[in-house]
């Protein structure tokens, strides 16, 4: 084989593997069958999912109910090896110093956002930006008393104290 015929090759099989580790693309050609699988760790019961665009790349947040007991928002990236991990704690149990999942990604352990006093039952999870800068989750749940709250979680250490609340309710 030729240097000109190996290089190409290389190519093609590069290519092809970023092709297919990149989200849905294959599945938009090659339907079901090619799907993007997220492969979640101690799953018991699945909450919800969020999309975010990055760059070139999508980020799903997917929410779910561990074997453990927590639940839990992991990042599913495209192309990186980096995903970072929330872990929702009860109210009174402690809330991490650092709010962002960068620390997560490089440490490998979930960082704990705690969840609001009355909160019973979490409806979803949703991660964006605030800012160029700066994430910002939005927690929905059910509380105690029935009402349905959003709260937001900023990362600043002086965002966090405006942290702004959302409440559903039928006309």
């Amino acid at each position: 084989m030729n240097r000109t015929t190996a290089i190409a090759l290389i190519g093609i099989i590069s290519i092809t593997m970023i092709f297919f580790a990149c989200g849905r693309t294959a599945s938009r050609l090659g339907g079901k069958e090619h799907r993007q699988v997220l492969k979640v760790e101690h799953f018991k019961e699945f909450v919800s999912i969020s999309f975010d665009k990055r760059g070139n790349s999508t980020v799903k947040d997917v929410t779910f109910l561990a074997t453990d007991g927590f639940v839990y928002t992991r990042e599913f990236m495209d192309v990186s090896p980096f995903e970072g991990v929330i872990r929702w704690v009860p109210y009174g149990k402690g809330e991490d110093f650092i709010q962002s999942r960068a620390i997560s990604r490089w440490t490998g352990d979930a960082v704990n956002l705690e969840l609001p006093e009355d909160c019973d039952r979490i409806l979803g999870v949703d991660i964006g930006y605030v800012s160029k800068n700066e994430r910002v989750k939005n927690l929905t749940y059910v509380s105690a008393n029935g009402a349905i709250y959003s709260k937001e979680y900023r990362e600043g250490l002086v965002d966090r104290n405006f942290e702004g609340w959302l409440e559903v309710r039928a006309k």
